[in-house]
């Protein structure tokens, strides 16, 4: 062993992490790193705790810091690997004499494991449709390329239903031709009905299901997380009441004590077929093992393409933000396509109100750690809002609706937008809280609604009492305006000159938009004028967000049973798709009702298991 430091020790490091600071203790011998651990707290067997044990494990079993990255916590693992390098670098390490230590990443062995279906997965369709399988009878291995659960299913916030035992218990079934018209007016007739008139009908009994196998979900009104467009809409959402991470955990524990086989950090490479195309198993790879699994069935439900910058060029054009799950990155899809599955992409994403970059966020926990998040609430109101030419765009009386002002957000250039606020705004919310500008949940005071988004609660008694706190958001603003996210000017030329557009535009754009206000009728988008807020007192401000995109939907062609579809329309031998990867339920925009797209996940995962078991039944 070559000497890589003469100052051993104990050393500390940091690097950024998504939202903030990951502050880490690395040991070091002369000849070898002999230890990395956390100095930050993490919730036992959280991602990030998960995250950190493993970039751990990496580092000191290849002792070299240029590992890869755990899937599903990139930025987490860069974090840890920018911590370490720091602690190394004050020990006066030689990285090179390091890597000439070090064993390089070999795959150290090959295991073949049969069963009658296997998952590729583990999000919300996969887990549905591994546990649907093996409680029909037949042996189920589901693979999931994450070390723990992680995905769209365990940040959402519910799924929807139209007859729910519990919509009917309580006298709110929804018309299936409502939610089937919802469908039809979102898609303008890209869909498959005969698949959408299917979802809608095993609609409340996954619900059902769902609360029966441990994922507990309660029908919530409409409007309760926010949206205020969906205020008095029929109640669609049955709401996580536990977290969607403790939901979809709880169905993979159902899953493994029924004697279904779970494979975590093992991502699908290839399908295999034999000579006549039928797909017989797949091969999956993890840090250390390839697997390969013989199987009579195998359903695809990876997510789709969100977290793959390639693909989402490819398919949906030079500009599109990043998807929220990272690890999306269409692995899938390309090992339908590769098995002959028709390609069916129509540019349907889930854009879903707005958000930052990840740049951004790193730059703003830099200066204020985890505080930068009220920020936020700075959305929540019908400000005026402009592109990155300083235009007014859009009805800002849209801003709540979520999934149509994402989708207006979206078509915007670098699908940017700036909420313009001034100083009236600021001090009304400082003195009396953001219900001074608009009452969002009042109609719930004394009638509490809860559930878990994101994994936080959702709870109307806090979201009331929390629009009643008198805020000072002039000092964040204040603190945050060295970034390229908040822009502050004493007039609105030193504004638009801060935000770095047309300062003409910008200056059109709020005397049409204030004068609309005066007049009580908005010439331009038709906004409803009694809810805009005039931009009027100075010094001004400007927060930049970007099109918040929570995924793709769509790319592989199915039917009604969710069997893959070659070309020609005929299934595609022994394989499935569900969930994200599958194409069929929209066309270019998400569906404007709460829980649409979970649903469809939860839903679709669950019959396709159903299917690829009684099809193994039918066939032994």
């Amino acid at each position: 062993m070559v000497k890589i430091t003469t100052k051993p020790g104990k050393y500390t490091g940091s690097g950024q992490g998504k939202e903030s600071q990951i502050n880490l203790e690395v040991e070091v011998g002369s000849d070898q790193i002999i230890s990395v651990k956390a100095l930050d707290q993490y919730a036992p067997g959280s991602l990030a705790d998960n995250a950190f044990k493993k970039m751990a494990q990496k580092i000191v079993a290849h002792q070299d810091v240029d590992v890869d990255v755990v899937s599903g916590a990139s930025e987490t693992s860069r974090g840890i690997i920018e911590g370490v390098k720091n602690a190394l670098t004050k020990a006066d390490v030689d990285f090179e004499a390091l890597k000439a230590n070090g064993a390089k990443t070999n795959i150290s062995a090959k295991k073949t494991i049969n069963v009658d279906v296997a998952v590729v997965g583990a999000g919300g369709a996969g887990v549905a449709a591994a546990l649907a399988a093996r409680q029909h009878g037949v042996s189920v291995a589901l693979l999931e390329k994450t070390i723990s659960p992680l995905g769209a299913s365990t940040f959402a916030g519910g799924m929807f239903a139209g007859d729910s035992q519990q919509q009917k218990d309580q006298d709110q079934v929804v018309s299936k031709k409502w939610l089937y018209d919802e469908y039809m007016d979102a898609s303008q007739g890209y869909m498959n009905s005969i698949l959408v008139r299917r979802i809608i009908d095993e609609s409340g009994k996954t619900v059902d299901w769902l609360n029966e196998n441990g994922a507990i979900m309660k029908l919530v009104d409409a409007g309760t997380g926010g949206s205020f467009d969906h205020i008095g809409m029929p109640a669609t959402l049955h709401g996580y009441q536990e977290g969607g991470t403790k939901a979809v955990t709880k169905l993979i524990e159902k899953f493994k004590s029924l004697g279904g086989q779970m494979y975590f950090g093992f991502a699908g490479q290839k399908l295999l077929q034999d000579d006549d195309g039928k797909v017989v198993g797949l091969i999956a790879q993890g840090d250390d093992q390839e697997l390969q699994v013989n199987a009579k069935k195998v359903i695809i439900a990876t997510g789709g393409f969100g977290g793959n910058a390639k693909m989402r060029k490819q398919y949906l054009g030079d500009v599109s933000t990043q998807g929220q799950v990272l690890q999306n990155t269409g692995d899938g899809l390309n090992m339908a396509w590769d098995a002959g599955t028709a390609r069916h992409i129509n540019g349907s994403t889930h854009y879903f109100w707005q958000t930052f970059s990840n740049e951004d966020i790193g730059a703003m926990a830099k200066l204020v750690g985890p505080n930068w998040m009220p920020l936020n609430a700075l959305a929540d109101f019908p400000n005026l809002r402009v592109n990155n030419r300083g235009q007014r765009y859009a009805s800002e009386t849209h801003a709540l609706d979520f999934a149509v002002h994402g989708a207006e957000l979206s078509e915007q250039p670098k699908q940017t937008e700036f909420v313009i606020l001034d100083q009236a705004m600021l001090d009304k919310i400082k003195e009396g809280g953001t219900v001074a500008i608009e009452d969002h949940y009042g109609k719930w005071k004394n009638k509490r609604e809860f559930y878990m988004e994101f994994n936080y609660p959702t709870d109307t008694d806090e979201s009331i009492k929390r629009e009643h706190e008198k805020t000072d958001f002039t000092s964040l603003l204040n603190k945050l305006a060295s970034t390229n996210v908040v822009f502050i000017g004493q007039t609105i030329a030193e504004l638009a000159e801060q935000m770095g557009v047309d300062p003409d535009n910008l200056q059109k754009s709020i005397t049409q938009y204030n004068e609309a206000k005066n007049k009580g009728e908005d010439d331009l988008f038709f906004s409803d004028t009694k809810r805009m807020i005039p931009v009027e007192e100075g010094p001004f401000y400007a927060v930049k967000f970007i099109a918040r995109n929570l995924g793709t939907l769509g790319g592989a062609t199915i039917d009604e049973r969710m069997r893959a579809l070659a070309p020609n329309g005929e299934p595609v031998a022994n394989l499935y798709v569900a969930g994200a990867d599958a194409s069929g339920m929209y066309g270019k925009a998400y569906v404007d009702f709460e829980g649409g797209t979970l649903g469809f996940a939860y839903i679709s995962g669950r019959l396709a298991g159903i299917d690829a078991a009684e099809s193994v039944k039918k066939n032994k």
